[in-house]
């Protein structure tokens, strides 16, 4: 599916979130960057088939950027970015020890229940970004989804106080609660144009244009 990397000199927890989403994208790999270039970084990820090369940017100590690339030889390019408020790692939720899924598998991204349009643009747009595929939920069930495209991964987009969040499920795992790690994504940019930024969609960026400085 993906090589997944970070920037250079990352910190521990920005490794910890590394190796958290090597757990939940199937058939994926956390590699210590080194000294890799982005070239690099892209044939290696050739040489190992993956479709996707994410690179994790660290600011003040936290993850603060996700990069996904699009791993072609021939026709390289970023895809899109993902702006984070913050993450929680697996074991912050109380898994540590869910082994990566060293086999091909679908992964599914889908909202929770009742959320807006906003949370579907996005569950289609990171489906984009990691080579997923978008499933709408409407009434169903997770287990009903993850069933009818045989796989036990389901990254699921839901609402945040702070913009919106993914969340990810390991069925093999536990089918009663998320595993992690949980993505706080305060605005998302996609190459072709799109975007979202939580404090444009409240309003409040305007809103503080407005106000006369005293």
């Amino acid at each position: 599916m993906m090589l997944i990397t970070t920037s250079h000199r990352p910190t521990r927890r920005t490794r910890s979130f590394g190796h958290d989403l090597e757990k939940v994208f199937p058939n994926s790999l956390y590699l210590t960057r080194g000294k890799k270039t982005i070239q690099d970084l892209l044939m290696e990820a050739y040489d190992r088939n993956y479709e996707r090369l994410l690179i994790i940017n660290v600011w003040k100590g936290n993850p603060l950027k996700m990069t996904f690339i699009k791993v072609d030889p021939d026709d390289w390019g970023y895809l899109g970015y993902l702006y984070l408020h913050g993450i929680k790692l697996q074991r912050e939720i109380g898994f540590r020890d869910i082994r990566p899924i060293r086999e091909e598998m679908p992964f599914i991204v889908t909202t929770a229940k009742r959320v807006g349009i906003d949370h579907v643009a996005f569950a289609q747009a990171f489906a984009e970004l990691t080579g997923g595929k978008f499933v709408p939920r409407r009434e169903r069930s997770l287990l009903g989804i993850a069933d009818r495209y045989n796989t036990d991964v389901l990254g699921v987009i839901e609402r945040h106080p702070r913009g919106m969040a993914v969340n990810f499920y390991r069925l093999d795992v536990t089918k009663e609660r998320t595993v992690g790690p949980l993505i706080s994504v305060k605005i998302w940019i996609m190459e072709d144009g799109r975007r979202w930024d939580y404090k444009e969609a409240l309003g409040l960026k305007r809103s503080r244009s407005g106000q006369s400085k005293e």
